[in-house]
């Protein structure tokens, strides 16, 4: 660690700053497995390294930014003139300053805290996971026409050090695997998907059973197809841990993103102090959580991280900060600035991002639906939160009525307003799950969870058959 921070203090030393003015060098040393199988072939196997330096520079309220695969001092001092001069030739196109805030410094290490390092383990045998995963899903009828199954390794090393005086040295390890299986029958398509992730180590796959997880996935797609068709319209809606964390994170989270609010594209923008939903939804950010999969100790820019109130009694109370969104709203850092890799700049993200729980019980909940239906495990969707308007996909859920559950339905829809699902809830579950590892694209990737209890809703549309 020291090395690499003498070696960076150097070179910022280098470059007289004026107030107001910012220099950052961040060292990314990564090493990634992604294996992907689909219908007994390979599709993609990969086991390489990144490794690389970012350097930001900001000048007169102009960015300028810089990479190096070089760690010696003069190639580092090349970049960062490039970034400077970047910055400079930037600044007369100006049409709103950018600034960071200058008094917050860190200064830290986070080491790996894992049992198992995926880096010790021999490609042949993560191979061979994937692909009993993905044969299990496959051979549970000749009706599954897709089946897939992916297993991806991250373990990275982030060295921040920037002009303010913040040196960190972080480091993180994700593990995840997934599957998936098509089944069809005639025009009749139904999908069925299942995944486990964490900021753990191998010993993530050890837990699983691969024979387990593929025939489950495989059965419940071939299950589907025989399931009653699901009803349309309006109406309401109680959802599992697995769809209210896709929800919160998709529909709600990227609205709490600061660069969204500062751009005009979040739904949440002004609301801070505001009523958004009924008074019993509490949000938080809190990637402090150990193992999960969107957990870290410190972002990209080196800001330590934190549990983050998001919504208090149903009150939006603030939004997820890069240093630079923070100085433009006025907001401490919260450490929402992160950064895929040395070829990215980093920018507000989420980590963990869930509702808390309530105090019902599941049965309690369908007595509160009376008639509707239950929707589970998410199969993915489409989000605007410029609008507030969102479209999921559930894998399966059952007819409620007389406040009971009914039979099995198949692959169905829901779509609305963001803020009205919030503020129609009708009950919260005590059954919290963080039951969404995901990894979130925004231009560059991020492991991610998300997570809730059950939620009953009302008025939410569902698209089905009847």
């Amino acid at each position: 660690m020291d090395n690499y921070i003498n070696l960076a203090k150097k070179v910022i030393e280098k470059y007289p700053l004026s107030k107001g003015n910012f220099l950052e060098i961040r060292f990314f040393i990564g090493e990634f497995t992604n294996i992907n199988i689909r219908n007994n072939a390979s599709e993609q196997i990969s086991n390489e390294s990144k490794i690389g330096v970012a350097l930001r520079a900001l000048i007169d309220g102009a960015w300028g930014f810089s990479t190096s695969k070089n760690f010696t001092k003069r190639d580092l001092s090349t970049a960062m003139e490039t970034a400077i001069s970047a910055s400079k030739a930037s600044v007369n196109g100006l049409k709103e300053k950018s600034e960071v805030p200058l008094n917050y410094t860190y200064t830290g290490k986070a080491p790996l805290k894992i049992k198992i390092d995926p880096r010790s383990i021999p490609l042949e045998e993560k191979i061979k996971v994937a692909i009993e995963l993905e044969k299990n899903i496959r051979i549970q009828g000749d009706k599954i026409k897709v089946s897939t199954a992916s297993l991806t390794d991250i373990v990275q090393r982030e060295i921040i050090v920037n002009s303010l005086g913040t040196e960190v040295d972080v480091s993180n390890c994700y593990v995840r695997m997934s599957g998936s299986g098509t089944a069809r029958e005639g025009t009749l398509i139904q999908n069925a998907s299942n995944s486990v992730g964490t900021s753990r180590g191998w010993e993530t796959i050890t837990e699983i059973n691969p024979t387990e997880m593929g025939s489950g996935i495989g059965k419940r797609a071939m299950s589907l197809l025989t399931a009653q068709a699901p009803p349309g319209g309006s109406m309401n809606v109680l959802m599992d841990p697995t769809l209210v964390g896709v929800f919160i994170h998709e529909a709600f989270g990227h609205a709490i993103e600061a660069d969204s609010i500062i751009n005009n594209m979040s739904v949440l923008a002004g609301k801070v102090g505001h009523k958004v939903g009924v008074e019993g939804i509490n949000v938080y950010e809190d990637p402090t959580i150990p193992g999960l999969r969107g957990s870290y100790e410190y972002d990209s820019e080196g800001t330590k991280t934190r549990k983050r109130v998001i919504v208090d009694k149903g009150v939006l109370k603030g939004y997820l900060h890069s240093l630079e969104t923070a100085a433009k709203m006025g907001a401490e850092p919260n450490g929402g600035g992160r950064a895929e890799n040395f070829n990215y700049k980093p920018i507000p993200r989420m980590g963990v991002t869930y509702i808390d729980k309530g105090d019902m019980s599941l049965e309690e909940l369908c007595q509160e639906i009376k008639e509707g239906v239950y929707l589970s495990k998410s199969y993915g969707g489409y989000v605007n939160p410029a609008i507030g308007q969102f479209f999921f996909t559930a894998q399966e859920g059952r007819i409620i009525t007389k406040g009971e559950m009914g039979p099995l339905i198949q692959n169905v829809s829901m779509s609305g307003l963001t803020l009205e699902v919030l503020s129609n809830v009708l009950g919260i579950g005590k059954d919290l799950e963080m039951a969404f590892p995901g990894t979130c694209g925004k231009g560059q990737s991020a492991p991610v969870t998300g997570g809730g209890p059950s939620l009953a809703v009302k008025n939410v549309v569902v698209g089905g058959s009847r």
